[in-house]
């Protein structure tokens, strides 16, 4: 239930943006968003090494790196819990990728290791006339990062946390001005309901 709540934070965010006609989504999983926002018509291309479900691009996208053809081939390019599978240290050359490729949006959700809570409001005026309002309040862990035994890293490598935000050295303000010194300028950030996602879309 948690990840199909964010497939619609995912989906709900792209197709509100009327300026955007063509995607590409790094790492898509088994294609739920794709699929979908297809119907939508949309066009919705895919990035990955794993062939199958059939990605438009097969690529590893840690080394894969953007050619002439890609420059600004998409109106929006997006990686959903992905980029935390790669070290931070190439994080922002990860970003820079998918800014080579876009046009215009950046759109992120990563882990994000946290506690607290949300509220929602409801705001009822007449019969037909309501008003909701969430409001969050996380805080980071400041745990120390996973580790993993290395004959997990080695079966698992898809499956690996390098870093999540919140825990120690992940500080959010660290992460988000990471991002905006790129050149993104991050226009919307938010937890899904499942708060371990962290959503952020930016544009330039």
């Amino acid at each position: 239930m948690a990840h199909a709540d964010s497939y619609l934070c995912q989906m709900r965010v792209i197709h509100n943006l009327k300026d955007v006609e063509r995607v590409l989504e790094v790492g898509p999983g088994e294609g739920y968003c794709a699929k979908n926002l297809r119907e939508l018509e949309l066009r919705y291309d895919t990035l990955d090494f794993e062939t199958t479900h059939s990605p438009t691009i097969v690529a590893d996208f840690a080394t894969y790196q953007p050619n002439l053809e890609d420059s600004q081939r998409y109106d929006l390019t997006c990686a959903f819990q992905v980029l935390e599978h790669m070290p931070y240290a190439i994080f922002k050359q990860n970003l820079l990728k998918l800014k080579a490729m876009s046009k215009k949006y950046v759109f992120i959700s990563l882990p994000y290791s946290c506690r607290g809570f949300s509220v929602t409001l409801n705001r009822q005026n007449g019969q037909h006339k309501s008003q909701r309002r969430k409001y969050d309040f996380y805080v980071g862990t400041n745990l120390p990062n996973r580790r993993y035994r290395a004959e997990y890293m080695d079966e698992f490598p898809w499956a690996v946390h390098y870093w999540e935000i919140g825990r120690k050295g992940f500080k959010l303000d660290k992460v988000l001005s990471d991002i905006e010194s790129t050149g993104l300028k991050v226009i919307k950030r938010f937890h899904s309901q499942n708060p371990f996602h962290y959503f952020v879309l930016c544009e330039f």
